[in-house]
């Protein structure tokens, strides 16, 4: 297979998961790409922005309309919730899902966040496009986004924003949340019974989703390293697109929220003993040792002490009793006791991820680990030009659980470094 068959076949994909309507409460007309016809249907806030990502290269005026429709809900106090419920029945699925802000089911969003990875789409999508006027369009709600998390998820101002269920931090069913959940060694029934009536914990008790009251109640909160590696990474791309509009101050500015979280992930969740980064659980912030992606991710960001990212690559990434796997990158290291590399019924313990290889990748090639960046980047290709799958095992590559997936188009974006030529 060539460069050229992969991407046409990945472009047919994403155009066979659109979808598109009017939408009664928002007078707007919606297009966007469903993560996975059958299975997840409603726009999800960061498959949307990889779907993103992937169309910038495939069919970039459909990437703007995807994160533009990501945006129709917005309040304008900046928040984007975890997923949106399209169409005239829109209010009544939020109603019934547990997973919005009690009696505001009528904006069709729930109460939660998810990755913060929307300045990162913004950034490729314009760096495609090379259109100004939608990147001046667009960059104020994207930043007025990430505001909105700095006030609401850092009430100590401490630099490190926190979670209030393990479906903010988009690797749902993680070892490295059981702990807060009361669970060991769970099975997928006490899983999704935890989740289910943590959601409707959060809803009905939680003030409107409100981070320090929910923290007071302390069900549930966690302080974790992937979700503010990725949310210092946004304000770095913000920083990026404010510079493409010559906003130096605005850029500036950026970079300090950036610098500010960096540090404080170094100052809070930075083992030295163990050459990486831990997550706080609670609010006590309980440290907690579970050697899950998270505890590698702060290597993407720019700026980390590339001292730190290379310890952290020799020791953990690039060791194969760790997350070198023949496929990486393992979603939980090897070693750890709950690694299930095959597993199906509970997700995020061990297999393959196409989205956080791109985010791995990218930030390996910042730092100058060019060769470390393009095995995971080859590998990945290797994996998708089987079948677009919403996981892949670690061990064999082999396509796994939700199938036709959008994200995992996400790893067509390699096809432009300078590792691939032409065939694959």
């Amino acid at each position: 297979m060539d460069i050229e068959e992969l991407r046409s076949r990945a472009l047919a994909q994403l155009l066979e998961n659109v979808r598109t309507g009017f939408d009664p409460y928002y007078q707007q007309r919606y297009t966007y790409v469903m993560p996975s016809i059958g299975r997840y249907e409603w726009q999800w806030f960061w498959d949307s922005c990889f779907h993103a990502i992937a169309l910038s290269t495939l069919d970039v005026e459909l990437a703007k309309q995807e994160l533009t429709t990501l945006l129709i809900p917005q309040r304008d106090d900046g928040f984007v919730g975890h997923m949106t419920y399209w169409g005239r029945w829109g209010s009544v699925f939020s109603a019934i899902a547990g997973q919005s802000s009690f009696g505001d089911w009528r904006r069709r969003n729930s109460g939660m966040i998810q990755p913060p990875v929307l300045a990162q789409a913004l950034l490729r999508v314009s760096e495609e496009s090379g259109d100004a006027e939608y990147l001046r369009l667009m960059l104020p709600k994207v930043r007025s986004y990430y505001e909105w998390l700095g006030r609401e998820r850092d009430p100590d101002s401490d630099g490190l924003i926190g979670v209030v269920s393990p479906y903010e931090c988009g690797l749902d069913n993680s070892p490295a949340y059981d702990a807060e959940l009361g669970l060991h060694l769970p099975n997928r029934r006490q899983l999704l019974v935890k989740n289910w009536l943590l959601d409707w914990h959060n809803a009905l008790f939680g003030k409107g989703h409100s981070y320090s009251h929910l923290r007071e109640r302390n069900r549930f909160v966690l302080i974790e390293p992937f979700m503010n590696a990725v949310y210092a990474d946004g304000w770095d791309a913000i920083a990026t697109m404010h510079r493409l509009l010559d906003q130096e101050d605005d850029a500036q500015s950026s970079e300090q929220v950036r610098d500010r979280t960096t540090q404080a992930l170094n100052d809070h969740c930075w083992d030295a003993s163990l050459g990486r980064w831990i997550y706080l659980r609670g609010a006590q912030k309980i440290p907690d040792y579970t050697l899950a992606v998270g505890s590698i991710f702060p290597i993407i960001i720019n700026g980390q002490a590339r001292g730190q990212v290379a310890e952290v690559v020799e020791r953990y990434l690039t060791n194969e009793d760790e997350f070198w796997t023949p496929y990486p990158v393992p979603s939980v290291a090897v070693s750890e006791p709950t690694f299930d590399p095959e597993g199906e019924s509970t997700i995020w313990r061990g297999p393959v991820c196409m989205n956080l290889n791109w985010l791995l990748a990218r930030g390996l090639r910042r730092h100058g680990f060019t060769d470390v960046a393009a095995e995971i980047e080859a590998k990945s290709i290797e994996m998708i030009s089987r079948d677009f799958r919403e996981f892949y095992s670690p061990l064999t590559g082999r396509g796994m659980r939700g199938t036709d997936f959008g994200w995992a188009t996400t790893a067509v974006d390699f096809l432009g470094t300078s590792y691939f030529t032409g065939q694959l």
